[in-house]
């Protein structure tokens, strides 16, 4: 399998977490869901750091992934979210070596 692992770190400004999410679940969530090339996603809200959001995604190749970034959503999602950030993602990106099947 020639998959693609991302790990996406969002700090937020204080308190506006749930604004964040609120971004999210309109405008990435359909758009992650209609995606074939996303094999996996998964958003967390880390209870024990409330301006966190972390998320891992899989996609089929890293060209699908790069692709995601210029779509019409997420280009929307960027642009929207930003306000309630507080500052970059941090990414970490890499061919994945191994996936449970499944």
């Amino acid at each position: 399998m020639a998959a693609h692992a991302v790990f996406i770190t969002h700090r937020t400004k204080e308190g506006q977490r749930p604004l964040a999410e609120e971004v999210w679940r309109r405008i990435m969530q359909p758009a992650i869901t209609a995606n074939p090339d996303h094999l996996a996603y998964v958003y967390t809200l880390p209870e024990d750091e409330p301006n966190v959001i972390r998320a891992f995604q899989l996609y089929r190749t890293a060209d699908a992934a790069a692709a995601f970034l210029r779509t019409p959503e997420y280009l929307e999602y960027a642009d929207t979210v930003g306000e309630h950030l507080d500052g970059p993602p941090g990414v970490v990106s890499a061919p994945a070596a191994w996936v449970k099947p499944g």
